[in-house]
This record gives C-alpha cells, sequence and structure tokens, in this order.
C-alpha cells in the first residue's frame, strides 16, 4: 500500500431494480440499469484494490445488507460502511468526519465515471500531499467525480444542488468565500446519459 495516510470513500448505490440509473431506464430498460450498478460498482472495487494506493471503505446504501455489498467484502479488501444522511451533501460529509478521525487525506468517489484510473486518483492524493486542502476532478456536466481533503470542511456540503450542472460552479464559490485553497485535475465523463452509457459500452468493448 503506497499511502497508509489516506483512505478512499466509494459511495455506492445497492444494485435494485428500478433504484438505479434511474434517467437511463426509459432507454436501456430496468435490467441493464441495474446490471450497469453492479458492474460499476465490481469495477470501481477491483481497480481500486489492483491499484493498492490506500485503504478503501465501500460506502453503501441503503445498507450494507445487500447481496451485492456482502459479495464485494467477501471478494475484495475493503471495509463496509452504511450511509447515513439526508441528501447526498450529508452522506458525504458524515463519511468525510468520521473517515478523517482516522486518517490524514480522504478521497470521495462514486461508482459512475468508469475512466477515473488509479493514475488520476494518485494525482489526486499527491495533491494533498502538497497541503492544497481539497482537490477535485470535474465531471464534463457540471459536477464532479472526486473530490479529496484533509479536513472536514462542511460548509462544502452543505446547499448545493445536487445532480445539477452547477455543482462545480457553487463548491469553487463556496471555497473561494472561505479562503480554502484547492486545485482542480482534468475533468472526467460520467455515465448520466444514454450517450454516456455508449461511452461506457464502448470502452468495454475496447478493454477486451
Amino acid at each position: 500500500m503506497i499511502y497508509d495516510d489516506t483512505v478512499i470513500l466509494l459511495y455506492a448505490k445497492a444494485p435494485v431494480e428500478g433504484n438505479v440509473n434511474t434517467r437511463l431506464i426509459p432507454a436501456i430498460g430496468v435490467q441493464a440499469a441495474t446490471k450497469l450498478q453492479h458492474d460499476l460498482i465490481h469495477n470501481r472495487l477491483s481497480m481500486l484494490t489492483q491499484a493498492n494506493l490506500c485503504a478503501v471503505n465501500l460506502m453503501c446504501a441503503p445498507d450494507v445488507q445487500h447481496a451485492c455489498f456482502v459479495q464485494c467484502q467477501q471478494q475484495y479488501p475493503i471495509t463496509l460502511f452504511e450511509q447515513s444522511g439526508r441528501d447526498l451533501g450529508a452522506r458525504m460529509f458524515y463519511g468525510i468526519k468520521h473517515a478523517l478521525k482516522q486518517y490524514k487525506f480522504c478521497i470521495v468517489i462514486g461508482t459512475d465515471a468508469p475512466i477515473l484510473d488509479e493514475k488520476i486518483i494518485k494525482q489526486a492524493i499527491d495533491v494533498l500531499h502538497t497541503n492544497k486542502e481539497v482537490v477535485f476532478v470535474p465531471a464534463e456536466d457540471g459536477g464532479y467525480v472526486l473530490v479529496g481533503l484533509q479536513r472536514p470542511a462542511e460548509f462544502l456540503f452543505q446547499q448545493i444542488s445536487w445532480g445539477s450542472a452547477k455543482v462545480m460552479q457553487q463548491s469553487r464559490s463556496k471555497l473561494e468565500l472561505h479562503n480554502v485553497s484547492y486545485v482542480e485535475l482534468a475533468p472526467c465523463w460520467d455515465i448520466d446519459r444514454v450517450e454516456d452509457y455508449q461511452r461506457y459500452l464502448a470502452l468495454q468493448e475496447r478493454a477486451v
């Protein structure tokens, strides 16, 4: 393990039919959307554990009991935690606050950015080691696919229009208001639209 002072929190929804990738369901169907979630969770965990950068915590919703999460715990060297909070910001802050009691640095990612690889994540961890307080990998659609911190800045997760194109700009404004140093790495795409799903399928075909 390269960084024993860092933890990655991977936020994941259980692959429950009708509850995941709901924007894609009208175009690809419930079964394909559910399979996508299952595959993305395993792809992310496989990448992270093979990279062996640091500890990995799988942040599970709605709880840790789903068969997919139990299988992940058996298959990968990870720890399961249940997400807690009324919205995405509260759930992220809750996980970060507790993680930073044990680790010096914390990286938060989701499951839906398939090109967010170990090289980019290592770059983000290295940024935190240069004493920058926050690091982002923006998403092409105006959100972000990675945030890393060295202290639990609660303001960064409050009054944000989660799921909208305003997330990254609102986050920048809050950091500038609080005079917090941050770095943005090159943006990545995530899977929100049918076009993104098609990009993902093409990526999988090339990897075979």
